[in-house]
């Protein structure tokens, strides 16, 4: 390769929310780092160019909490530096993680639209450091924001990096495009290897010697710069500008010392990149992000978030079509999607979180931590809870309710076993308020209450029923419920019965057996593909709880006996995973109980056992007649410990040569080869499912609650290149652990229930697979009706085509009109029709994912629309609607 002819240096501070600093302290400071890099840039303005202090905001949400605050003086001068290249602004909000979903990580977006207006900047780099990966389908959302260039700065603590580095390649995104990536070093290098705090040239030389020495030696590097960033040491993360860097920079030239040291901003690093364009390799697969394990220290409030998000849909959904007039009810929204990216975001607290548990920062920066995830779960429970008493016109005051209102806000048709809460037909005042008091997306669904029959709900649809109409069900029945709502097959009605016998739970679908003696899942049988779904052979079976420790007798020293971390090493990039460490798994002591509930359309296991690390580990299984998932909910106290513990339900699968998807953000990822080489592929997180199958048979294991998984085996800590394909693998639901030796928890006592829904299939079709995903992991949400004389019922939209779905509908920035987000998950180009009940197109067109028009699209007869997607595709439209009247 070239001789390295010069030093390309990024100054900035690294956006850890927390970490350092409690967060209010910290994002202070970092609004007033921004008025710290203006004076510097001033200073430093008639500078050689090279010489010149430059900054980089390597994250929006900070500039963003500036600019509520800047006096107009202040704006000017940083569109100043804006303009002669002095300061830069990324397209990136925060580092967050793959907790994100496809929407979430578009609107974490928007504020590149509202930069560029503001600055009259183009904001075409985007940057995430410390963070270990980031969601196959982000690289589409930021080509389609106009982003063109994509910097990493991987901390391989507790993790590691993809491909080589530092390098570039084009990170191929779902769709086929392409995103010119710079794999960089770990952030803060340049400080490092420089010793800049010495401010001695001598000692620079030599650092920079050395690592020069091995860029040169890599005939795999093709660049004749070398590039770094820099903090200001001793703050790796929330640094302030260093206020003699360009003065140390400025000496080094002088002295004529090579190579030529320069500060650079991401754009003037892109310029130099894109030279080399033709001559880098071309990667797809999805980032598999390390460092999401953590999320499993915070168990409890992980599945919370992830409930709030599910609420905010139906708020999206129903603002979309009956816009709140209120600006308050907007300012609440805008509030609850920021407190939802924070609780997404890598940092969840202090430095000393583990080495010091019970000191008082600790439990400072945990409780910020904690609060954006329960302000964002009440916020969006105020703003669902009014917009389902306005879809029910319910008054402030009455007497009791008439009626119930039934609302699926997602995309798919799902079968729903009505529910009547006692309180709904309790005599006397009703009151608006009162009712909020429940917020529905928190409801755990609770099988063994009165059915009044299942009813079958289109997508996006809402249907009121008068409850003097309804009827109870009939034990293991579908049939005679309520006019409308028998099912029928044929000419008449039909029934599927739930047998329950001794050591036995048959469903239409399965056959459960169990030891009454033991509690131990004997047998899970598909009915309908005739197939064994358990491995009989395992010594776990279904859904059985683990407490995973590391060994004592083989590691005394036991928090660092899985990743012994060496600094020095991981800034040369070397891993220090300890792939070999020994774990001790325990599983059940005792049964203490075991029975069966019945319900109309169900029954249910539960068993009650003694296990280690937890108190009153109950288990649940649901088999129901009218749907062929297994609803699997485990419920426990979980005791206080901070000593290294993993928390497992395992699925041991009697398949063969087995193959393995997951979806994350919304897109399906075929495990192993859909996946960047050498990314994370010991756990994953997922959006919504994984899928285990051969040729023959496949499970798909959905988690609304938590998102963590492994496949295979126990592989936490092993690193894996890939994942073997040995008969009868594990799937392993991994809601908890406390691996993390800094930031994360390291502890989480006290009450937590986890759901997970299990599904068999012959063959793994993603159209339908994530069509049942959708189903477990979105409620339906009910609430009384005060006035409901008759049935009613309603649709927002109707879609044809199975491979496309709708991920997001919102109400469009600009007050006019929805925005509809729609994916195509298959690998095949498909076609869809869409059409809005009730409601005449007035116009539609497509837009990036920053609602900026890109093409029109013809209406037919003003009623619907055809769209057609790419594989893999995303694409986004906007619709305005005729106005009545």
């Amino acid at each position: 390769m070239p001789k390295i002819k010069e030093v390309l240096v990024l100054h900035h501070s690294h956006l850890d929310v927390g970490y350092t600093h409690a967060q209010p302290i910290l994002l202070q400071l970092q609004k007033n780092y921004i008025d710290q890099a203006l004076r510097l840039c001033e200073e430093t303005e008639n500078w050689a160019p090279e010489n010149k202090f430059r900054w980089t905001c390597e994250s929006s949400y900070p500039v963003l909490s500036w600019l509520e605050e800047a006096r107009p003086e202040q704006v000017d001068r940083f569109t100043r530096y804006l303009h002669n290249g002095q300061m830069s602004l990324s397209a990136s909000y925060m580092h967050n993680t793959p907790l994100c979903s496809a929407e979430e990580m578009a609107r974490m977006l928007y504020p590149v639209k509202q930069l560029r207006s503001r600055f009259g900047i183009e904001i075409k780099t985007a940057i995430h450091h410390d963070v270990n990966g980031q969601p196959w389908p982000y690289s589409q959302l930021l080509l389609d924001a106009g982003v063109e260039f994509f910097i990493m700065g991987i901390n391989i603590h507790f993790g590691g990096f993809p491909l080589t580095r530092p390098n570039a390649f084009h990170w191929q995104a779902p769709d086929g495009k392409k995103l010119l990536t710079f794999n960089g070093e770990h952030y803060s290098l340049f400080s490092q290897i420089c010793n800049v705090n010495a401010k001695n040239t001598d000692l620079m030389a030599e650092g920079l010697s050395k690592y020069l020495h091995k860029l040169e030696s890599n005939p795999d590097y093709p660049f004749d710069f070398a590039y770094l960033t820099a903090t200001n040491l001793p703050l790796y993360d929330n640094n302030p500008p260093d206020s003699e860097l360009a003065g140390l920079i400025k000496q080094w030239n002088e002295e004529g010392r090579e190579p030529k040291i320069s500060f650079v901003t991401p754009e003037m690093l892109y310029e130099k990149v894109k030279r080399y364009d033709s001559e880098l390799s071309v990667h797809s697969g999805d980032w598999t992000d390390y460092w999401n394990f953590g999320s499993g220290s915070a168990a409890k409030e992980t599945k919370l978030n992830r409930r709030t998000k599910q609420g905010m849909k139906a708020v999206e959904l129903l603002d979309a079509f009956d816009p709140e007039e209120d600006s308050a009810a907007a300012d609440i929204k805008k509030k609850a999607w920021e407190q939802i990216h924070l609780y997404d975001e890598h940092t969840w607290g202090v430095f000393n979180s583990i080495c010091e548990p019970d000191h008082p920062n600790v439990d400072i920066q945990w409780m910020h931590k904690a609060h954006y995830a329960y302000q964002a779960n009440s916020l969006t429970g105020y703003l669902l809870g009014t917009r389902l008493e306005r879809l029910a016109n319910n008054p402030q005051q009455s007497e009791e309710p008439e009626g119930i209102l039934l609302l699926n806000p997602s995309n798919v048709a799902v079968t729903h076993d009505i529910r009547v809460h006692s309180s709904y037909s309790t005599p006397g005042r009703h009151l608006a308020a009162d009712r909020l008091r429940n917020v529905p997306m928190n409801n755990e669904i609770d099988h063994g209450r009165v059915s009044y029959g299942t009813v079958e709900l289109p997508p996006f649809s809402w249907r009121k029923f008068p409850l003097g109409g309804l009827r109870q069900a009939e034990p293991s029945s579908l049939i005679e419920a309520h006019p409308g709502i028998v099912r029928e097959e044929g000419e008449g009605p039909w029934r599927r019965e739930v047998v329950i016998e001794e050591g036995k739970i048959e469903s239409p679908f399965h056959i459960c057996r169990f030891d009454p003696l033991t509690g131990r899942i004997k047998s899970l049988y598909d009915k309908e593909q005739e197939w064994e779904v358990l491995d009989p052979s395992s010594p776990w079976t279904l859904f059985q709880y683990v407490q995973e420790t590391v060994d004592p007798c083989y590691h005394p020293n036991h928090r660092s006996a899985i990743f012994p971390r060496d600094v020095d090493k991981g800034n040369e990039g070397i891993s220090v995973w300890n792939h070999d460490w020994k774990a001790r798994r325990m599983t059940y002591n005792g049964l203490k109980a075991i029975s069966v509930e019945r319900s109309a359309h169900s029954a249910t296991l539960v068993i009650r056992h003694d296990a280690p690390g937890v108190d009153d580990l109950e288990q649940r299984f649901t088999f129901f007649s009218y749907r062929a998932d297994i609803e699997m909910r485990a419920s426990f106290h979980k005791q206080d410990i901070t000593t290294p513990e993993g928390t497992y339900f395992a699925i041991p699968l009697n398949v063969e040569k087995w193959q393995c998807r997951y979806d994350t953000a919304g897109q399906f990822v075929e495990f192993d080869e859909q996946q960047l080489p050498g990314v994370c592929r010991d756990y994953l997180t997922v959006d919504k499912s994984v899928s285990v199958y051969d040729g023959l048979h496949g499970v798909t294991l959905t988690c609304p609650d938590a998102p963590l998984v492994q496949v295979g085996d126990f592989n936490f800590g092993k690193e894996q290149h890939s994942v073997p394909r040995n008969a009868n693998p594990l799937l392993l639901a991994w809601p908890m652990n406390n691996y993390w030796d800094t930031n994360f928890r390291a502890r989480q006592p006290g009450f937590n229930t986890f759901t997970y829904v299990l599904s068999t299939f012959s063959a793994f079709d993603p159209a339908n697979v994530m069509k049942r995903a959708t189903s477990a992991v979105s409620q339906v949400l009910t609430l009384p009706v005060i006035s409901c004389k008759e049935e009613e019922a309603g649709q927002f939209i109707q879609m044809s085509g199975e491979e496309i779905r709708v991920f997001d509908v919102k109400p469009s920035d600009s007050g006019a009109g929805i925005i509809v987000r729609l994916i195509n998950s298959t690998e095949r180009r498909a076609d869809a029709t869409l059409s809005f009940p009730g409601r005449s197109i007035e116009a539609a067109c497509r837009t990036d994912v920053l609602e900026q028009f890109l093409a029109g699209i013809s209406i037919r007869n003003n009623q619907a629309f055809e769209v057609q997607l790419e594989a893999n595709q995303m694409m986004h439209l906007l619709v305005l609607f005729e106005q009545e009247g």
